[in-house]
């Protein structure tokens, strides 16, 4: 909420920050609103309460004021992207700001600046990804028709749904977004497979008389757009935190990790494979090439045994014997000394994948 107190308004006026980190405190503390004009902006989260980073620091990052080259900004649907300071504007995390786009002018929120926007930097040079600037701190006048904007959208989700019932698309209408400069309107939808919804344009472009785009997005898309989510680890999201683009995952990154077949385990909140899945992969397939492949038999002193399971992190492999039915835990040097002194025969890798892949018929449904 907007504090008008007298402590801190002299903190403004000598360029210090307030004490009571709010959204608007950067506005003069003489203008005189209605909140209520504000409503749908007071209801959106602050985007550092959630961060380990705030409890770590004591919310220092996020209650003063900071000139960086690259900043971090929130956009609609969870989109963090990375913009250029060129203004030099000295901004705090949560501040709104205008920002350039590619279809024109836009408002979000500043969510990190300093070290981790700089290696955004480094990313997006390395991708060949164009960095649009920061142009202004919104006036009040711009974050009352930012809270316009915002109520509109669910009237325009509310009357998309309706239009697509009647004429009974398959698909689900997941979120509508109006560019700042309201120049264009983009609907963003899931379906099964693609649909003609050239009518359904037509009339919401007769209805709201603005260039309309229908967006199909993936479930993955969905559930970042949708946010507010925690996984089972007890976290919020990836993809609504820190992920910008989603990599193609596949059964055999959880294969290499020796994760359980299990669709509940593997599964996300979007209803695929997890993203973490594949955030440790190279660690796994680095250290996993040491060991013989998993179904590699060691013939050893008349004996055939398996290899069921490498530990990667003790050092240690479980092995079935045929003939005994037992398992055994070997340390990698003894699997080592059997190898020398017997026989090693090695598994057929794409043969072990498939059997993996065609464990469990319902895995089929959290591939892309």
């Amino acid at each position: 909420m907007i504090s008008h107190n007298i402590e801190n308004s002299e903190k403004r006026e000598n360029n210090i920050p307030p004490s009571n980190i709010g959204k608007f405190e950067y506005l003069s503390p003489k203008i005189d609103f209605n909140t209520d004009e504000l409503n749908y902006i007071n209801s959106l989260p602050k985007t550092g309460y959630s961060s380990t980073d705030h409890l770590m620091h004591n919310g220092e990052k996020f209650s003063q004021r900071v000139v960086s080259e690259y900043v971090v900004v929130l956009m609609k649907g969870n989109l963090r992207i990375l913009f250029e300071n060129t203004e030099k504007l000295q901004l705090r995390i949560d501040d709104f700001v205008i920002v350039e786009s590619e279809y024109g002018l836009d408002i979000g929120r500043v969510c990190d600046f300093g070290d981790k926007s700089n290696l955004k930097f480094v990313q997006c040079h390395k991708l060949d990804i164009s960095i649009y600037k920061i142009l202004r701190i919104p006036d009040l006048d711009e974050l009352k028709l930012f809270n316009k904007k915002m109520k509109e959208e669910s009237e325009v989700l509310t009357k998309s749904r309706e239009l697509v019932s009647k004429y009974g698309f398959e698909m689900k209408v997941t979120e509508a977004c109006w560019q700042f400069d309201r120049q264009r309107l983009t609907i963003f939808f899931t379906a099964p497979q693609r649909i003609d919804f050239r009518e359904l344009v037509k009339e919401l472009a007769r209805l709201f008389k603005v260039r309309i785009e229908l967006r199909q997005i993936s479930s993955r898309e969905e559930t970042k757009r949708l946010g507010n989510f925690v996984g089972p680890c007890g976290r919020e999201l990836c993809c609504t935190t820190f992920m910008c683009s989603f990599d193609h995952v596949t059964l055999d990154h959880a294969r290499v990790q020796q994760l359980s077949n299990n669709v509940s385990k593997l599964s996300g909140n979007c209803g695929r494979l997890k993203c973490c899945i594949k955030f440790e992969y190279e660690t796994y397939s680095a250290a996993i090439e040491k060991y013989p492949p998993i179904g590699s038999v060691v013939e050893f002193e008349g004996n055939s045994l398996r290899i069921i399971k490498i530990d990667i992190f003790n050092g240690k492999i479980t092995t079935y014997d045929n003939n005994s039915s037992k398992y055994t835990q070997h340390t990698s040097q003894e699997l080592s000394e059997m190898i020398q002194s017997g026989k090693l025969i090695i598994a057929d890798e794409e043969d072990e994948s498939q059997k993996f892949n065609h464990f469990d018929e319902d895995l089929k449904s959290l591939l892309e």
